[in-house]
């Protein structure tokens, strides 16, 4: 098995459940997967997105990118990328059995949710809690118009000082911000001040990376060279800074950190139901969205490629994805903690 399909730095890959074993792969998958693509097909068609073109942007090999701080996010802003976090926040949910975070609340009053993309999560959230007033920020102004009324949004960079109070929120919520976050201790450190003692911190990530327990990612595969390229031009920006974020917690005087982690498939091929289901929608996501919205900018201005190259390897990695022979998985992982009441 190559340094690839096993995991970082080639130790071997991380088993993909709680108890240790491996995922187990549906054989009639893997019979199936050379003549239909319809369940992938099923679900492409029922995506969709909230729109919003307030602001100007920059445009790069034909994608949008956000105005404010042009350059802080490697991450487009546009139409299919507002699809793709809202889809993104789908598959959150289906590794959560339908819940919005991993945290438990008792009546929280003051939310902040810190890159809120489309807003999706925090609209929920204010469903979820009418007598909450909950905010949402982030560098691109492509949130809903209509809200619920304890939701708002506010363009702003929180790597930079925030404007709210001290000891203000009763929780704070962050999710996929790898990769655009510069100084992870710092952004901890304003959430600690920014709590009031007794609140609470969830950050969620996807693991920006790959596993494969089996052999079924050959070295001479597409995707193979997409993730060896992705892995060698990601790791100085810090995409998977999840295993990182505990520690980084407890330096940031957090207390009762905890760390952990939902299987996420790419792709119909587990046995297992709940993990199908996952993989159906994450597979969408990947192939449709993430792969273009992650990798273009990277290889383009970070590895030399050009667009047309970079596109043209993007396509046989959706093509040799969208069948169920290379069984890839990776994880949605949440890192809490809880700033203690004799806390200042």
């Amino acid at each position: 098995m190559s340094d690839v399909s096993r995991g970082v730095a080639g130790l071997p890959a991380p088993h993909a459940d709680e108890a240790n074993a491996p995922i187990q792969a549906d054989a009639e998958s893997d019979e199936a997967a050379s003549d239909s693509h319809s369940d992938y097909s099923e679900v492409a068609s029922h995506t969709t997105s909230l729109r919003s073109s307030a602001f100007d942007y920059t445009y790069e090999n034909g994608r949008r990118y956000h105005a404010y701080r042009a350059g802080q996010y490697l991450l487009p802003n546009d139409l299919e990328e507002q699809d793709r976090l809202d889809m993104t926040h789908h598959v959150f949910r289906l590794t959560l059995d339908g819940e919005l975070c991993v945290t438990k609340l008792d009546h929280p009053q003051e939310i902040l949710d810190i890159g809120t993309g489309t807003g999706m999560w925090a609209i929920e959230m204010g469903d979820l809690y009418p007598s909450a007033d909950i905010v949402g920020t982030d560098l691109s102004p492509i949130q809903a118009e209509w809200v619920p009324p304890n939701v708002r949004f506010e363009i702003d960079d929180a790597s930079l000082e925030w404007t709210f109070p001290l000891q203000h929120f009763d929780f704070i919520h962050a999710r996929t911000l790898a990769g655009a976050i510069r100084d992870w201790p710092a952004l901890l450190g304003r959430c600690f001040k920014h709590l009031k003692p007794g609140g609470k911190v969830e950050i969620s990530e996807g693991r920006a990376d790959f596993f494969c327990d089996d052999g079924s990612l050959a070295e001479d595969t597409a995707t193979h060279r997409w993730l060896s390229e992705f892995r060698r031009l990601a790791a100085p920006l810090g995409f998977d800074i999840a295993p990182q974020l505990p520690d980084m917690l407890r330096d940031a005087g957090f207390a009762d950190v905890a760390y952990a982690q939902k299987v996420v498939p790419l792709g119909t091929w587990p046995k297992n139901p709940a993990l199908k289901e996952i993989g159906r929608w994450f597979r969408v996501q990947f192939l449709d969205m993430a792969l273009e919205a992650y990798s273009l900018a990277l290889f383009t201005r970070l590895g030399g490629w050009s667009n047309d190259e970079a596109q043209v390897l993007f396509a046989m990695v959706r093509n040799e994805l969208k069948t169920s022979r290379i069984h890839l998985y990776t994880y949605t992982a949440f890192v809490t903690g809880t700033k203690h009441a004799d806390a200042p």
